[in-house]
């Protein structure tokens, strides 16, 4: 394993308590797309993606979730849903809707996708703009508005990603529009021009001075590889309607900067932590916290929260430093297959302070999950430490939500895995073979304000990021987050899923390419793993309905 930046967290501790009693989940799949009927259009009725997404059995990950504060058996929950893919060949924003605590869901799509020929479609400003949608994030305000913010972008059109927010009413039951706040650069490459992405939304829930002001934040990338990209920030304060100017939030010499994460304290104050990465001015990755005390006109400087060594997938690649890994094409020097992760960092606020979680490897290699609580709005912080002392298995893409005292993180974690090691990605053996369904979500918790944890599965399958769920490109990928929401009287959380995938040979080489393959009954030439190109079934064709793609979101109320 490469390392690239010294581990320099003020203080490792590996706390365990049992702060709170684990509360036991209830579990169900959000995402039914084996059944007729089960996907409707936002505003009633149905089309040809609509019917297509109800039997589709496709992608869906990158989940959200957010409770109505209003009546916590309300609960809606977001993904990339790759049902719409077979109709208008491209990934869409997915919208599912419970109103029993998260046990059955109505699903949807955000309105405004290629083949959507509804009022509320046509009349969105996404509608003919782009052809590809994802990245959600969800919020609540305290008068029943549920707002979805999402990204839209093409590949090679010449409009990349701008950044969306849709507002739903009624307790999050009635569509009413979608919003722009950032426009992207026009461009003829994906990799070029100004590209919105990695967004994070949420809502003022308090009956404070900024009660249902709605903040967004996002990364704008230049050409998605330089390094000068920000965080840029823009806030509505009329329920959604429209949203200010946005502005760079980050300094100039913190360089590139991303997975940005935003929570409302109990008296209004505006918190964000985002990650910067090493460059020659500074030579470490680093967790960064921003607050505002006036609902999103300014926000204070920076405050640096920890130093860390990054836990991203291409250090697993070998030379070529690929994110994701697969076969034929897609093989990598290591000889592992793996889809894509990342370091991030959340943060949540409450009555006890300020909580920031971000994942970081320890000196071992094992990556692992770690809080720093503030009492004093991000000024200082306590000591750095991780939630468990388990030391097998890598722990990452934590999410962190505070309510009635109580703290609750999800992460994944491969703790289970037989062979695990740290220096190879999670469910792989050192042959780089499927060590198995090794990767569960867990949720850990504390009463005493990040001070000690309690933990429990919550996920009753295990998964393994090695399923080459990626169609045609012979690579996973299972998004770049997890997420969890908290109320009073309630907690949700939501996982990507893949119990219900269908593994076997691949077609295109006759075997279960090192036991990752997933079984789809087409048709590929040429039948060679080396081959440089292939010919693979197009998004439309019913093979690819059999299973072998079949992600799903699940999610859990505590």
């Amino acid at each position: 394993m490469t390392r690239r930046a010294l581990f320099s967290l003020v203080t490792l501790g590996l706390v365990v308590g049992l702060a709170v009693p684990a509360q036991a989940a209830t579990e169900s799949k959000v995402t039914d797309d084996d059944t007729a009927g089960s996907y409707q259009r936002a505003t009633g009725g149905t089309d040809a993606t609509m019917t297509a997404c109800s039997v589709g059995r496709r992608q869906q990950n990158e989940p959200t979730v957010a409770i109505d504060p209003m009546d916590t058996d309300i609960v809606v929950a977001g993904s990339n849903d790759y049902c719409a893919s077979i109709v208008n060949n491209e990934v869409w924003a997915g919208y599912y809707r419970s109103t029993n605590g998260g046990q059955t869901w109505s699903l949807s799509l955000v309105p405004g996708y290629p083949d959507d020929t509804s009022a509320a479609g046509v009349a969105s400003p996404v509608h003919g703009t782009c052809g590809a949608s994802g990245d959600p994030t969800q919020s609540f305000d305290g008068d029943g508005n549920l707002f979805y913010g999402f990204i839209c972008f093409n590949r090679s059109k010449p409009i990349n990603g701008g950044v969306y927010v849709a507002r739903y009413s009624d307790h999050g039951a009635d569509y009413d529009q979608t919003v722009l706040v950032k426009r992207g650069s026009p461009s003829g490459l994906f990799g070029a021009g100004l590209f919105q992405d990695k967004i994070n939304l949420t809502a003022d829930q308090t009956d404070g001075e900024f009660s249902d002001n709605v903040y967004v934040a996002w990364s704008q990338y230049h050409g998605l590889q330089s390094g000068n990209n920000a965080v840029l920030f823009a806030r509505s304060t009329d329920q959604g309607l429209s949203y200010s100017r946005p502005f760079k939030v980050t300094p100039n010499e913190h360089g590139t900067a991303s997975f940005v994460d935003l929570a409302v304290g109990p008296d209004g104050t505006v918190y964000m932590t985002y990650l910067t990465y090493p460059s020659s001015s500074r030579p470490t990755a680093d967790v960064w916290l921003l607050r505002s005390d006036d609902g999103g006109v300014s926000f204070t400087s920076p405050s640096h929260v920890a130093s860390i060594e990054l836990f991203d997938s291409n250090q697993f690649a070998g030379a070529t430093g690929t994110v994701d890994c697969g076969d034929g094409p897609f093989i990598c020097e290591s000889g592992f297959t793996f889809s894509r992760f990342f370091s991030n960092s959340a943060v949540a606020a409450d009555e006890d302070g300020v909580h920031v979680v971000w994942a970081s490897e320890l000196a071992t290699g094992q990556n692992k999950v770690f809080v720093r609580n503030s009492t004093d709005g991000g000024e200082t912080f306590g000591s750095a430490a991780t939630l468990d002392g388990v030391t097998v298995g890598h722990q990452w893409f934590p999410d962190v939500a505070s309510a009635e005292g109580v703290l609750s993180v999800i992460f994944y974690d491969s703790r289970t895995d037989p062979a695990y090691d740290p220096n190879r990605p999670p469910g792989n053996t050192a042959s780089g073979l499927n060590s198995g369904n090794v990767v569960q979500a867990r949720v850990a918790q504390s009463s005493d304000g990040g001070e000690t944890w309690s933990e429990q599965v919550v996920s009753t399958a295990g998964s393994n990021f090695g399923w080459k769920t990626h169609g045609s490109r012979r690579v996973g990928f299972w998004g770049d987050y997890l997420y969890v929401s908290a109320v009073p009287g309630a907690v949700n959380v939501v996982w990507t899923d893949s119990r219900h995938l269908v593994p076997g040979d691949d077609p295109r080489d006759g075997a279960m390419e090192n036991g990752f393959a997933v079984f789809q009954p087409c048709t590929y030439v040429p039948n060679d793993i080396n081959a440089p190109a292939y010919t693979s079934p197009t998004n439309a064709d019913p093979c690819l309905n059999q299973g072998g793609l079949d992600q799903n979101i699940y999610g859990a109320r505590l």
